[in-house]
């Protein structure tokens, strides 16, 4: 299907179209890939949504293991570590998370932001669960949205999803579309110093995903090329 408004494009692919192998394919919760793109004097924005899939629980600590490093503790566990009073996920210290170098930190305080509750609603099986949405602007630059812009954008075109939108599952898309993407990133973290580094897990995901040395390879995926191409030739 293809439809246009007002500078807004949406279509409907399956993975094929934008280039996924059937393996990778495979990999994606859900077979159906809606496209979208809004343009205006300055700016063009896309998104791509799978408006089949809909994650909690175990299908949610199932997708964190599949690209996160090594793996994904069960909800429970995850439940827990997000609802520390005091030390809320990945924190082990007290505060420690305020002083995390290389973007740590800001990461982190994304994810308790925007997410957290989110998050922990799905493990537990409560609210509408997790849908992976990817929200990215092409021109000038481009940059994937923040949470803000791409509640907005999201808005815009009308778009409905079976749960909450969430860009860090969104980002994990192009990891199972192309593994390699992540193949110089370290698979270790650390929260306060080379002590205390921990293994990257689906715990440590959101955080993992977000850092600012990690979005240049995750932009120049060959998914959004694509995604922007099918849309141009619309």
């Amino acid at each position: 299907m293809i439809s246009r408004d007002r500078g807004v494009r949406q279509r409907d692919v399956r993975g094929r179209d934008i280039g996924l192998d059937q393996a990778a394919a495979a990999r994606w919760p859900g077979s159906r890939v809606t496209l979208i793109s809004a343009t205006g004097p300055d700016s063009a924005d896309y998104l791509l949504i799978l408006p089949e899939a809909c994650l909690g629980g175990e299908g949610l600590t199932r997708f964190l293991g599949a690209v996160a490093p090594f793996g994904c503790p069960l909800p429970p566990s995850l439940v827990r570590a997000y609802s520390l009073p005091d030390a809320i996920f990945p924190s082990i210290l007290l505060g420690e998370h305020e002083a995390a170098p290389n973007g740590v930190g800001e990461a982190y305080n994304r994810f308790l932001a925007h997410a957290r509750r989110q998050w922990m609603a799905a493990l537990e099986g409560r609210g509408p669960g997790l849908s992976p949405a990817l929200a990215w602007r092409a021109a000038p630059v481009r940059r994937f949205l923040t949470a803000d812009e791409s509640a907005d954008a999201l808005a815009k075109a009308s778009v409905t999803l079976p749960g909450v939108a969430d860009h860090y599952l969104g980002r994990g898309l192009l990891l199972l579309a192309d593994p390699g993407v992540a193949e110089s990133w370290p698979t270790t973290m650390s929260l306060g110093g080379v002590t205390k580094a921990r293994k990257i897990t689906g715990r440590e995901f959101p955080v993992w995903i977000d850092l600012p040395a990690h979005q240049p390879s995750l932009l120049a995926s060959p998914v959004l090329t694509r995604v922007e191409r099918v849309l141009s030739e619309s």
